[in-house]
């Protein structure tokens, strides 16, 4: 019976393919550089959000008392800037403008710098992240405000 069921669990996830693979965390090196997806990030309205979750501070120096604080002192708004390109070329760029915490993580907020024509869904298809220090084991979400859904930004491995 265990046999059968370790055999489920390993057909199932080799039929979802890429889907099955856990969101890789990423580290942010300073300057700016290109995050290359699995996935193309859709935009359908203004008000999408990318949010940064940081789970390794300890290179930051920050302690467990007053965290939120000193998360914000040392990673201050205008930290991190995203820019997304879709292949019709058209560019978004995203600028750090909050914080969210959430079960340990802290999490930088990046919104759109001018909000898209609505014209339709828009595809985007390549990230770069320009930052002024360094950040380990990120996590990236995806929040498109139209359909308030929620997506893991998928980094190639």
């Amino acid at each position: 019976m265990l046999n059968l069921l370790a055999n489920i669990v390993l057909i199932s996830a080799l039929a979802c393919g890429k889907e099955a693979l856990p969101v890789t965390p990423l580290d942010i090196q300073v300057g700016r550089h290109a995050v290359e997806l699995r996935k193309s990030l859709e935009v359908r309205t203004s008000g999408a959000r990318l949010i940064l979750f940081v789970r390794e501070t300890d290179g930051l120096g920050i302690t467990d008392s007053d965290v939120a604080d000193a998360f914000k002192t040392i990673v201050p708004e205008g930290s991190v800037s995203a820019f997304l390109t879709g292949q019709d070329g058209k560019q978004l760029k995203l600028v750090h403008t909050g914080y969210s915490f959430y079960r340990g993580y802290k999490g930088l907020v990046l919104t759109e710098a001018d909000p898209i024509e609505s014209g339709g869904p828009q595809m985007f298809s390549h990230l770069e992240l320009d930052s002024k220090l360094a950040l380990n084991g990120v996590r990236a979400v995806w929040i498109d405000r139209a359909v308030l859904q929620v997506w893991d930004v998928y980094p190639r491995l």
